[in-house]
């Protein structure tokens, strides 16, 4: 065959089958190169943005008082030529003034196209976070300054006017974290200022607020606030429309600007979180309140900055914990500082009685406060004393000696034919810690035996026990109890520090 025809078919075939190739792949080749379009003007943007539009806008796109958030769906789906000619030529009558060099900015025809992607397609908390990388603090969880005039104006609105200003004022330092400063709501706590909660019985407001609400981060506020300044902050929720018609509203502040590089501000900046963020239920300094004291000696040597962090990040564990996770709420540089300020206590800390805080409980509920009386026992088993028979829905749970028919250790009774079990003697050991793992303890004794021992509910012991670790000579006095040993103290000889786990009469003190 003759040689060029030989090429010219080869040359056919390549063609025939290349074109299609190609053309198939185009499709994704064009996708692909348009999405990394889309990631550099939008990375580009994203510092223009930061150095001249944050300041108005936010850090993360919120908005700050009248000036609108550009973190909104409705702008994601604008028209292009609408966002376009908005920043270029800015808005007639408001603040926003034109950012082209032909209206007088600094801005050229390819930097607004990349402000005008950001604004469709940037992810915002990812904005905030590189702000904050910048030393440019968003406000999160803010809370709005009000100054007198402010008040006073809210007082002259009418007859209740002084409890409105003092439920507004109260509101400021009390639920924006959580309820928004405009009452919008957010993922930690539901919008208040709506018609629906308006027309909610002021009882039943105040109620919710003494006693906070079940299932939901709401927590009590009993403790926190007295009945007159709880009455205010319902009088202010339920005429909050009659203020704002007024012309008066809460502003939120604005982003702030800090020098990462110097410690003094990057502490400062935690100290300002505590205050804004965690006070209201880890106390001042942190002495505690609805939440456990962390400023104390259990906490801090027993807690790394990667556990206090990730608490920050993901919430409370324990059951029942109100803790929320801001992990969603701060930014990286934010939780950094909140931990170095955290951490700052340790050198100086106490050593806290009960550093589950001293507002636990507040004395129980009312059915619970009356003395007891030892001859007059509550009868467990339904009305008149009246006994069900076991595995008929009497519970069957519990310890050993609290099955029905039978009787605590070392009392005489019990079950024809069945001997009461007793505890054993208290025993002392001394010895080497081997691992502290949640509530066990192994231990290796001065005798050269491996023990066991528990040392109480994981989550007693890990916010008040005393820091125990590998090689750390330990002390203690235990019981043998039916399937374990508990320990009654222990004395941390490595670290000159002791914790009583049960009152002499045996009772935990977890129970009490």
């Amino acid at each position: 065959m003759n040689k060029y025809l030989l090429t010219t078919i080869i040359a056919l075939a390549v063609l025939v089958i290349a074109v299609p190739v190609y053309g198939f792949l185009e499709a994704p080749r064009m996708e692909s190169a348009q999405a990394e379009l889309r990631q550099q003007f939008v990375s580009d943007a994203a510092v223009m943005y930061i150095e001249n539009c944050a300041v108005c806008h936010g850090a993360q796109g919120e908005g700050i008082g009248a000036i609108p958030p550009l973190n909104t769906e409705g702008l994601r789906q604008t028209d292009y030529d609408f966002l376009y000619k908005t920043i270029a030529r800015g808005r007639y009558g408001t603040a926003m003034t034109g950012w082209h060099a032909d209206e007088g900015g600094i801005y050229n025809d390819y930097q607004i196209d990349e402000l005008v992607s950001l604004i469709r397609y940037a992810s915002w908390p990812t904005v905030g976070e590189l702000s904050a990388q910048r030393g440019l603090i968003p406000p999160t969880l803010p809370v709005p300054d009000v100054d007198e005039a402010f008040l006073e104006q809210v007082t002259a609105l009418g007859a209740e006017g002084a409890a409105w200003a003092e439920g507004i004022q109260l509101y400021a330092n009390n639920c924006t974290i959580c309820h928004g400063v405009t009452g919008e709501g957010s993922e930690l706590g539901v919008p208040l200022n709506t018609p629906e909660l308006r027309a909610t019985d002021a009882d039943e407001l105040a109620r919710i607020i003494h006693e906070g609400a079940p299932g939901t981060m709401m927590s009590s506020w009993d403790q926190v606030l007295d009945d007159d300044e709880i009455a205010a902050l319902v009088s202010f929720l339920q005429n909050w429309d009659k203020i704002e018609a007024a012309g008066l509203a809460l502003t939120p502040p604005a982003p702030i600007q800090i020098d990462l590089n110097n410690p003094a501000e990057v502490y400062e900046l935690g100290g300002r979180i505590f205050d804004t963020t965690c006070v209201a239920c880890h106390g001042e300094n942190g002495s505690g309140g609805s939440g456990p004291a962390i400023n104390s000696q259990q906490f801090l040597t027993h807690k790394s900055d990667e556990q206090i962090r990730d608490a920050v990040i993901y919430g409370g564990h324990r059951p029942n914990s109100i803790m929320p996770a801001f992990g969603d709420r701060l930014t990286s540089v934010e939780i950094d500082a909140l931990v170095q300020y955290i951490r700052a206590w340790e050198p100086t800390a106490p050593w806290v009685e009960n550093p589950r805080g001293t507002e636990q409980g507040g004395g129980g509920p009312p059915w619970m406060r009356a003395t007891p009386d030892a001859n007059n026992p509550v009868q467990p088993h339904g009305q008149g004393g009246g006994r069900r028979g076991k595995g008929k829905g009497g519970g069957g749970g519990g310890p050993w000696w609290r099955q029905e028919g039978e009787t605590p250790p070392g009392q005489s009774g019990g079950p024809a034919g069945e001997a009461p079990m007793e505890m054993g003697p208290a025993l002392v050991f001394r010895g080497e810690v081997i691992s502290a793992q949640d509530n066990l303890l192994t231990f290796r004794s001065d005798d050269g035996q491996t023990r066991e021992a528990m040392l109480g509910p994981p989550w007693f012991w890990s916010e008040s026990g005393i820091p125990l670790s590998p090689g750390n000579r330990i002390e203690l006095e235990a019981f043998e109890s039916p399937d374990h040993m508990e320990i009654n103290w222990l004395n941390n000889l490595s670290t000159a520090q002791s914790i009583q786990l049960r009152a002499p009469e045996g009772m935990p003190v977890w129970t009490q």
